[in-house]
């Protein structure tokens, strides 16, 4: 009997967006909602449990929380990469990582949401309307208004071809970025960070965490936006250096951001984020639709099928 543990489940639907049963014969499975952050709690919690099934960043799979499960066998992550992973760890433990496909539609239309809130003062107003009062502030049109994409991959791409459908000026940079490339897509090429950062009315951030991305957005970055510009994100928290973001809203170096993700998650209750009134936030819901989780699921329960017959799929190296 395989011994699974589903963790962070936070919304409790894991256990109904795949046919678990499939495996019924094959496995036991536990699911946990709650976020556990120490280790050892973590390591008393799965010490038992062979697959641990983990959802994005969600939880550290650290070398040393690897280390201290003697009997794990497979890590199953949504989405084909994973920063919280120590793969080095894992292969040296002979643990096999494996991953499930996406499209990216969810982030798309998470980033638009947040664009959206903040250009239109959605939240603004409709605090103000539970308070009783009526409109307090003017909206920004989005046509014609520059948007800057840092990272034109997938997800990058396709908030690009909605902005050029808003009548925007849509601009992309990135380290790797092709001129050719974000051309062919109607999309205007930048040569640098401080040009993209300098044009933008909407900048928003679209590359994979690593060394090189880490604090890509920093003070310097918010010394030389306008004004009036709105930051969103939402890759990965750590992209952006979160301390000097908010003393550029507390100071109105830039207008407001949108975040979906962040250092650490969940947010603390004490965070500075939650005292600032020109920041929208959502909790990392990015990928967090009934459809993309129904697939994650599927996929997850059809990786582990497969490890059980000893021809695992979706590898993640």
């Amino acid at each position: 009997m395989l011994k699974i543990a589903v963790i962070d489940d936070y919304t409790g639907d894991a256990i109904n967006l795949a046919n678990w049963n499939r495996l019924s014969n094959k496995i036991s499975v536990d699911f946990f909602q709650d976020h556990i952050t120490s280790l050892e709690k973590l390591s008393n919690r799965l010490s038992r449990y062979e697959v641990l099934v983990i959802m994005r960043e969600r939880t550290q799979i650290s070398r040393e929380l690897i280390k201290s499960l003697p009997n794990l066998r497979m890590i199953v992550t949504s989405g084909m990469y994973n920063a919280a992973i120590d793969f080095s760890a894992a292969k040296e433990c002979n643990i096999i990582v494996t991953g499930t496909n996406s499209s990216g539609i969810s982030t798309t239309e998470q980033t638009w949401a947040l664009i959206l809130a903040l250009s239109h003062n959605v939240v603004l107003e409709h605090n103000n309307m539970i308070a009783g009062r009526w409109q307090k502030s003017l909206a920004t049109e989005l046509h014609g208004k520059n948007l800057g994409l840092i990272g034109l991959g997938r997800i990058g791409l396709e908030v690009g071809k909605i902005g050029l459908a808003f009548g925007m000026e849509v601009y992309a940079w990135s380290q790797n970025l092709n001129k050719e490339f974000a051309e062919e897509h109607g999309i205007n090429f930048l040569q640098t960070k401080e040009q993209i950062c300098e044009i933008s009315d909407i900048l928003s951030l679209h590359v994979r965490l690593s060394e090189r991305t880490k604090h890509l957005i920093d003070a310097k970055e918010f010394e030389i936006m306008k004004k009036d510009a709105f930051l969103i994100n939402t890759a990965r928290g750590p992209i952006i250096n979160e301390n000097e973001l908010i003393i550029a809203l507390q100071n109105n170096k830039i207008a407001g951001a949108g975040l979906d993700v962040y250092e650490y998650e969940p947010l603390p209750t004490n965070h500075n984020f939650l005292k600032l009134n020109n920041i929208v936030l959502s909790p990392h819901i990015g990928y967090g639709t009934k459809e993309l989780m129904s697939k994650f699921f599927e996929q997850i329960v059809e990786n582990i099928e497969a490890y059980l017959n000893d021809k695992p799929i979706r590898i993640v190296e």
